[in-house]
C-alpha cells in the first residue's frame, strides 16, 4: 500500500527547499548566463550527493545505458531547469512559480493515462480546484501575458515527465543514486551549451550558488522518495506549495504583491490540497 501521508509530507519540504533556492538564484541570474549556473551548481550538487553516498556506504552509480529511465530523468530534469530559469529572469517569482508548478495537473494525468491510477472524482476534483487557482493568480487573459510565460510551463512538462519517468527506475536503486545519475546527466548537458556563454564567477556568486546547490541537494532525495512512496495522482496537489512560499520570498526579496483575485486563487490551491488529504 502507498505511504500517501508521508510522501505528501516529503514533498512539502522538498517545494520548501526549491522554492527558498529560485529566490536565491533570481537575484543572481544578473550576473550569470542561465546554462552556465546550471553547469556550476551541478558540479557543487556532485560532491554533495557523492559525500553523502560515501557516509551511507552506497555505491556512486555512473550513468551508463543500462539505466535508461534514469538517463531519461536527467534529460528531463535538465530540460526542466533550463526552462525555468530561463523564464526566471524576466518573470515576477510568484508568477512564474505558479505556471511551474501547473506540473501536478500534467503529472495527474499522465499518472492516470500511463501509471492506470485511480481516476475517482475525488482525485479529479482538488486537481481542478487548483487548475481553478492557478488562472486566478495568473490571470491570462491579462495584458501582462506574453510569450516569455510558455517558459515556465515547458518547464512544468518537462518537470511532469521527470516525475514519471521515476517510477520506472529500477527500484533497488537508493534515490540519492538516482540523485547522481540526475546531476551527471544534467551537468554534461549544462556544460555543452555553457561553453558558448561563459562569464567569470565572484566570490559573491560562488556563494550563492553553494547555498543553492545545498538546498537542491536536499530536495532532490525527497522529491524521489515523494514519487516512490506515494501515488503521484494524490501527492501532485501538494506540489503547489511552493507557489505560497513563492508569494512569501517573492515579497520579501523584491516586494512583488498579488491583487485580490491572485490570492483568492492561492486559498483556493492550498484547500485543494486539504481536500486531497482528506479524500484519502
Amino acid at each position: 500500500m502507498k505511504n500517501n501521508t508521508r510522501a505528501a509530507g516529503l514533498m512539502i519540504l522538498a517545494m520548501a527547499a526549491i522554492t527558498t533556492s529560485d529566490a536565491l538564484v533570481k537575484g543572481l541570474l544578473t550576473g550569470i548566463r542561465p546554462f552556465q549556473f546550471i553547469f556550476v551548481r551541478a558540479l557543487v550538487i556532485l560532491v554533495i550527493l557523492a559525500l553523502a553516498l560515501r557516509l551511507t556506504r552506497r555505491p556512486i552509480l555512473i550513468p551508463s545505458l543500462r539505466q535508461p529511465w534514469a538517463l531519461a530523468r536527467g534529460g528531463f530534469e535538465l530540460m526542466s531547469t533550463g526552462f525555468w530559469l530561463t523564464g526566471l529572469q524576466f518573470i515576477a517569482l510568484p508568477t512564474a512559480a505558479t505556471l511551474a508548478w501547473t506540473s501536478p495537473i500534467m503529472v495527474t494525468l499522465l499518472g492516470i493515462l500511463i501509471l492506470r491510477e485511480s481516476a475517482a472524482i475525488s482525485r479529479w476534483l482538488p486537481v481542478l480546484m487548483g487548475f481553478g487557482g492557478v488562472l486566478c493568480v495568473t490571470q491570462p487573459w491579462g495584458t501582462q501575458w506574453n510569450l516569455l510565460l510558455l517558459l515556465p510551463l515547458g518547464a512544468a512538462l518537462a518537470s511532469a515527465s521527470r516525475e514519471l519517468s521515476t517510477r520506472f527506475i529500477d527500484r533497488s536503486l537508493h534515490p540519492l543514486q538516482i540523485a547522481f545519475v540526475t546531476v551527471v546527466v544534467v551537468a554534461l548537458g549544462s556544460a555543452v551549451i555553457s561553453i558558448f556563454q561563459w562569464q567569470s564567477i565572484s566570490f559573491t556568486m560562488a556563494g550563492g550558488i553553494l547555498v543553492s546547490a545545498l538546498l537542491v541537494s536536499a530536495a532532490f532525495p525527497l522529491l524521489i522518495s515523494a514519487v516512490r512512496l506515494g501515488e503521484i495522482s494524490f501527492i501532485a496537489p501538494f506540489f503547489f506549495t511552493a507557489i505560497p512560499f513563492s508569494i512569501v520570498l517573492g515579497y520579501l526579496f523584491w516586494g512583488d504583491t498579488l491583487n485580490f483575485l491572485a490570492m483568492v486563487g492561492v486559498l483556493v490551491i492550498i484547500g485543494a490540497g486539504l481536500l486531497t488529504v482528506r479524500s484519502n
